[in-house]
């Protein structure tokens, strides 16, 4: 072996355990502790919430600037720009209702108002705890309907005669967080017709004998839901 060749080999023996060193180093990094810090979930940019200090994939709705996390999306805070807002006003105040343009600021006083609504890049709406008259969707819509999902407060979704929300002619509907069809004698959820998809999360839907859940040639789906029995007069 000649002298350059014994010296190059020496060189790599050197040299290698300090390459080598280097990739674990780099592989075992805490990716949390690059994640930017955070006061409030304003601090953080869109799809990311602000969860202990650091902005990382939501968990709960008021970890979103927006107050809505889809955490069936990996945990994506949903933009304001694609939220419509519903919450009920205070009686002295019913008579905005019709005037009301679906801005966190300014609520829809029912979802369906929101239904209506849906377009021009509003496909996500957002209720606050209260009680909602029922809606129906007949149409290719395509939209998600949040409410607390047991973070503070309960959205019911009802009334005596339909339980709570009918939807066909291909619409695709998500329903996350809803209490459905409490006080009525109605079927809490109707869907009908090919293409159409309604998937409800982490829901309770409350049923009778005399109307249960109806799904007509649809795709119905739940999710981390509860279907209660009811064999009593709501009323």
């Amino acid at each position: 072996m000649s002298i350059r060749s014994a010296l190059e080999s020496l060189l790599a023996i050197l040299l290698f355990p300090a390459c080598a060193a280097e990739t674990p180093e780099s592989v075992g990094e805490d990716v949390t502790a690059l994640a930017p810090s955070c006061a409030s979930s304003s601090d953080c940019t869109e799809g990311l919430g602000c969860v202990e200090g650091a902005c990382s994939a939501c968990k709960h709705h008021a970890q979103c600037a927006s107050d809505v996390c889809d955490i069936y999306q990996g945990g994506r805070c949903i933009p304001e720009a694609e939220v419509l807002y519903v919450g009920r006003r205070a009686v002295s105040h019913y008579e905005e209702c019709d005037k009301a343009t679906g801005a966190r600021g300014d609520p829809f006083c029912q979802i369906r108002d929101a239904v209506s609504a849906i377009g021009a890049g509003k496909t996500v709406i957002r209720a606050a705890p209260g009680f909602y008259l029922p809606f129906h969707v007949d149409g290719l819509q395509a939209f998600s309907v949040f409410g607390p999902a047991g973070e503070g407060g309960i959205a019911q979704l009802t009334e005596e005669d339909v339980g709570g929300a009918s939807v066909r002619g291909g619409a695709v509907v998500v329903l996350d967080g809803l209490e459905i069809g409490r006080y009525s004698y109605g079927a809490g959820l109707r869907c009908a017709g090919p293409g159409t998809r309604l998937v409800v999360r982490r829901s309770q839907i409350y049923t009778n004998p005399r109307s249960d859940m109806q799904s007509d040639g649809c795709d119905l789906v739940l999710e981390d839901t509860e279907v209660i029995p009811r064999d009593y007069d709501p009323f």
